[in-house]
């Protein structure tokens, strides 16, 4: 993109990969990545190439990066929350656009944004699994998880939070496996559930840590039993599906894992 600056471009590279792996950069460390220029590979075959015109023979820096992060604020390509700095659906759709191969690697994925989970396919949890560590260590709600996806979720994927409800029959009961299993599987303190007894908890989905949304058709429990499906939404109504279910993660009361005693 003739008319982007490629150190704009790496820096929105470099912050959307920070966000989905769960470590949103803060605003004043933008500058610090924009403004330090890579060494130079031997080879200057990769996204970085169109940035030679920075260097002499010698590998000397000619000039300087301009800083970005108030451009980037500015033009609406980030947005900033108490977490840190994520890219905006436009800051994406100039990531994408962009042409760097780092930034393509999402669109260079054979998975396809909506997937069907067929219970006839035996890769069908292979899939579910590759869509979930898409998220990072976001929020997975589902009213009816259970105890035995625990470890599942721990080892598999890298989401940290799961909101189920307490209004169900035998919610008492899978509450409290839950928290034996919080306590007695490995890391099992590295995941934190939370439930509530609200009717506003109903769609399953998974908030990815960079704000996406996916929508479940299924509780996991139900994958490989029944057909369901994996839907990304439109940006404005995965806004509604991500404040409606932070804000329920924030009033939800913690279920605390419970080892087993005699």
């Amino acid at each position: 993109m003739d008319h982007i600056s490629d150190h704009v471009v790496r820096t929105l590279w470099y912050i959307d990969l920070c966000a989905k792996q769960g470590k949103p950069l803060p605003f004043e460390a933008i500058d610090l990545f924009a403004r330090h220029v890579p060494p130079r590979d031997v080879r200057r075959n990769s996204f970085m190439k169109g940035l030679g015109w920075m260097f002499e023979d010698s590998g000397q820096v000619l000039r300087r990066p301009d800083p970005v992060a108030d451009y980037l604020l500015g033009v609406g390509w980030i947005a900033q929350n108490d977490q840190g700095v994520r890219l905006t659906p436009y800051g994406r759709a100039v990531l994408a656009a962009s042409g760097a191969r780092a930034a393509q690697l999402e669109a260079e994925d054979p998975e396809v944004t909506d997937v069907a989970l067929d219970p006839q396919d035996p890769l069908v949890y292979v899939q579910l699994t590759r869509r979930l560590q898409k998220a990072g260590k976001g929020l997975l709600v589902d009213a009816y998880f259970k105890a035995e996806s625990v470890t599942w979720l721990i080892e598999s994927t890298n989401l940290r939070r799961v909101l189920i409800s307490s209004r169900h029959r035998s919610s008492e009961q899978d509450r409290q496996q839950i928290a034996v299993a919080l306590a007695t599987v490995p890391n099992g303190s590295d995941l934190e559930v939370r439930h509530i007894n609200d009717a506003a908890l109903h769609d399953r989905c998974v908030v990815s840590a960079n704000g996406e949304v996916q929508l479940l058709g299924s509780s996991v429990n139900g994958v490989g039993k029944h057909l369901t499906a994996v839907i990304t939404p439109s940006d404005d109504i995965a806004t509604v599906y991500r404040k409606k279910y932070e804000g329920l993660w924030t009033s939800a009361q913690v279920v605390t894992p419970q080892p087993v005693t005699t």
